[in-house]
């Protein structure tokens, strides 16, 4: 009994190391050998004594443990295999014992004096074994081709570049993909890759979903995992965006719109209003944008806007209608605007330039000198207001109070572009080029507002022409045509038609004025004889040139017609102009002249442009000189002379230039025609030059 009791504790000392199959055989054997030991009182038999087979009882009892055993092993092997129990934990613990081991258990638990017993479960252990080993190499084989397989699904409707594959919620993705579980040198998985059948099948269904998102070269991995207690139809919360934070930790706050300077206290509660008001107006409705304006001047007398609105509106209504009346109306409402002490001093501020504005388009210069004035007051130091101070002035003639109003601007406004271009201006036509020059080139190279005009790209490039700098002035002339202010490099005139033809000079075929060649040619002696009378100087009927061109030398002119009119010198050569009256696109050019020229020796005439190209210029030969170097024009880069009694055609919005170097003076008739691609509506309203 004692040898039962310490082989008993000895299998229940290995239970853990064989786990829940060794506890099963010892218990069921050790059962058994309790009874035959209680069953008998016989002493135990010697080795090598032999008992009879034919024992019944003892058969019996092997047969049945043998079939016991076989049953338990192939149950445990099946259910195994179709997962029904964690075979890996079990084989896990029970591969580790060898042979040897498994025997020497044996032999604890049956004793040594049964060899039938020992020695067929002695082969049984091993053989217990050898199925053990081989059924977890089978496990561990189906478990690779599994993962093989789904592995091989996932890619195949996957592009391989983006697809990762994860064992573990929390496996790293350290290459553009996954690897696959890392295994040990025991075929074990290792910690890092370890996981049981439940996650394995979970893993499974996440790897057809984890995709790789690439992003500036990096891969990142999409989450898939959603959390249990939401449904699949569930919108995703909006992140709020991170709040900018100051460096003292305090979040700002937000920054609100200025106020609208142009609007008034009295007109916010009819915003919404004055608004549909407007509309009307940019939808070119002017007469119901009136109607809506002057309703809301009725309710709302005091509101600035409503009255500005009713202004605008008037002013466009005129311009529709072509109404002067109207236009006078919208004046008016201008100025009541700036009357009312309601009124934001912007608002007032555009009202009277805009006043101004429609003053000078009436032609009221004077009145909008007044008006700036008002504003000059009002705002001493605005440059904006003083700018058009000073160009009220130059409309009028005031040359010298407009140069000390844009003096005064320079003074508070060192650098303003606008200033500078008016002061070179002034300066530069009082025949001062160098200093005009220190004004001009600055101001046109700001490219402020109002700096950008033919005019100044002109006079500076005239002045620099005149202090020897001709290459500057050649690329400022360039400079000016590449910004579109002149036609072209030579072709500089400001007051232009722009789909006229232009070339330097033309022929009487293409000029369209053979009838007018023909007359002037055939009388050009008696033209001549006249003009000769005329030429006593102390009579004063030749005056010098005005237009400041000339270089050097002398050069005077007797003119007959101009803009279109026909001047009282005429009554002194009737016969010439008798002439001419049959000329109707020469005396009714209102963008021209006509008049005698008489040049003496020695005189060089800068090279200049006319104002416009709507016109051509013809000179008729009366007095030529031909001795010393004679007389020769230039017309862009043309040169070309005179001849006595002949018609010489060109268009003087090219850059020309004169040289009188004979040893007597020369005399000719300078008739404008219009240009023969000039309509007659457009004869009849082109602005006089």
């Amino acid at each position: 009994m004692q040898g039962t009791s310490d082989a008993r504790q000895t299998m229940e000392s290995q239970d853990e190391l064989h786990g829940g199959v060794v506890r099963q055989r010892g218990n069921v054997m050790g059962k058994n050998i309790q009874e035959q030991n209680n069953g008998s009182n016989e002493t135990t038999p010697e080795p090598n004594k032999e008992l009879s087979p034919t024992s019944s009882k003892g058969s019996s009892v092997v047969l049945i443990l043998l079939l016991l055993m076989v049953g338990i092993t192939w149950g445990i092997a099946a259910t195994a295999y179709f997962g029904v129990v964690d075979y890996k934990v079990l084989v896990a613990r029970s591969s580790s014992i060898s042979t040897s081991d498994m025997t020497s258990c044996m032999s604890l638990i049956y004793p040594t004096n049964y060899p039938f017993v020992r020695r067929p479960l002695k082969t049984f252990g091993s053989l217990l074994i050898d199925i053990d080993e081989s059924l977890y190499n089978l496990f561990i084989a189906k478990e690779q081709a599994s993962y093989i397989d789904k592995r091989r699904s996932v890619a195949m409707v996957t592009p391989y570049n983006r697809i990762t594959f994860s064992i573990k919620e929390t496996e790293k993705v350290v290459t553009e993909r996954g690897e696959p579980p890392v295994m040990s040198q025991d075929n074990q998985p290792s910690k890092e890759g370890e996981t049981t059948n439940e996650n394995m099948k979970t893993a499974d269904k996440d790897e057809r979903d984890n995709t790789l998102k690439q992003t500036e070269g990096k891969v990142k991995v999409k989450d898939t995992a959603q959390d249990p207690t939401k449904s699949k139809n569930s919108t995703p919360k909006k992140t709020k965006k991170p709040t900018t934070k100051t460096t003292d930790g305090t979040v700002p706050k937000k920054k609100k719109n200025p106020p609208d300077p142009l609007t008034s206290e009295k007109d916010i509660p009819i915003l919404k209003q004055l608004r549909e008001a407007e509309k009307l107006l940019k939808s070119k409705q002017a007469a119901k944008a009136k109607a809506a304006y002057q309703k809301l001047v009725s309710s709302n007398p005091e509101s600035p806007m409503a009255r500005f609105g009713k202004a605008e509106s008037l002013f466009q209504q005129a311009e529709q209608e072509r109404s002067n009346k109207l236009l006078q109306e919208c004046i008016q409402a201008y100025n009541e605007v700036a009357e009312l002490a309601t009124c934001p001093p912007a608002l007032k501020k555009k009202a009277l330039l805009t006043k101004a504005e429609r003053q000078t388009f009436l032609g009221h210069l004077r009145a909008a000198l007044l008006t700036k004035t008002q504003l000059a007051r009002d705002f001493p130091n605005d440059e904006k207001v003083l700018n058009q101070l000073g160009v009220a002035y130059l409309m009028i003639g005031q040359n010298d109070k407009a140069k000390q109003v844009f003096e005064t601007v320079l003074d508070i406004h060192p650098g303003d572009g606008f200033a500078l271009v008016h002061l070179g201006f002034i300066i530069k036509i009082k025949g001062d080029w160098m200093k005009s020059i220190e004004y001009l080139l600055p101001g046109v190279t700001s490219l402020e507002e109002g700096t950008q005009e033919g005019k100044f790209y002109f006079h500076l490039g005239d002045a620099l022409y005149r202090t020897n700098r001709t290459k500057e002035a050649d690329e400022i002339y360039k400079l000016g045509a590449e910004r579109g202010l002149f036609r072209s490099k030579f072709q500089r005139s400001l007051y232009n038609v722009e789909r006229l033809q232009s070339r330097p000079f033309w022929t009487p075929q293409q000029a369209k004025v053979v009838d007018y060649v023909k007359k002037l040619e055939k009388n050009w002696k008696t033209i001549r004889d006249e003009a000769l009378k005329m030429m006593d100087v102390k009579k004063g009927l030749f005056v010098n040139e005005d237009e400041n061109l000339r270089n050097t030398g002398e050069w005077r002119q007797f003119t007959l017609y101009q803009r279109g009119k026909k001047d009282a010198a005429c009554s002194r050569v009737p016969k010439t102009c008798s002439i001419l009256e049959q000329m109707p696109n020469a005396v009714g050019c209102t963008r021209g002249q006509v008049k005698y020229s008489i040049m003496m020796p020695g005189t060089h005439i800068w090279p200049h442009t006319g104002p416009t190209n709507c016109r051509l210029r013809m000179h008729l030969g009366l007095v030529i000189p031909t001795t010393g170097d004679g007389v020769r024009l230039r017309c862009a880069d043309d040169i070309r002379t005179w001849e006595e009694g002949k018609v010489l055609i060109f268009d003087d919005s090219f850059e020309h230039e004169v040289w009188q170097q004979a040893d007597t003076f020369r005399l000719i008739l300078i008739v404008d025609v219009w240009h023969p691609d000039i309509t007659k509506r457009e004869k009849r309203t082109l602005t006089p030059i």
